[in-house]
């Protein structure tokens, strides 16, 4: 049973980061309650790549409740890396246009965002998926 939570960590964030980006958004553009606050401060930069990278990542946080803890093990050393991985490219895009030059190909933060919670998810499908189909080594050396 505490296997299974652990591994409904995931979907539990992703949730999280889907449920961020209305809340601050209603709080920032609607009330203006938070108008001015680190909540304003940081929608742009934070909230919004968040609610992008988590809406693709819905589907991989559904999934891995049900595979098995071997693979949930390996998926999580991949996600180890390819985290990192993604937040480095999504912080390394600007967060909006900088006014110098010609902006022929926009592409900001929140579509850097989008792009690698969607390479993460299929990414983590195919490896889930890998893992999942291969047979074990000590399996196939009894046979």
């Amino acid at each position: 049973m505490k296997q299974k939570l652990i591994q409904a960590a995931p979907l539990l964030a992703t949730l999280l980061g889907v449920a961020l980006a209305p809340a601050s958004n209603w709080c920032v553009f609607q009330s203006k309650i938070c108008y001015g606050s680190w909540i304003d401060h940081i929608y742009d930069p934070f909230t919004e790549p968040l609610y992008q990278f988590a809406i693709p990542a819905i589907v991989l946080g559904i999934v891995l409740p049900f595979v098995s803890a071997r693979v949930f093990r390996s998926w999580l050393k991949f996600a180890a890396w390819a985290l990192p991985v993604a937040f480095i490219w999504i912080a390394i895009t600007p967060v909006s246009w900088t006014g110098l030059g010609i902006n022929f190909y926009p592409y900001y933060r929140i579509n850097a965002a989008h792009d690698a919670g969607i390479a993460f998810t299929v990414l983590s499908l195919l490896f889930i998926a890998w893992k999942y189909f291969k047979r074990p080594s000590n399996l196939s050396e009894s046979l």
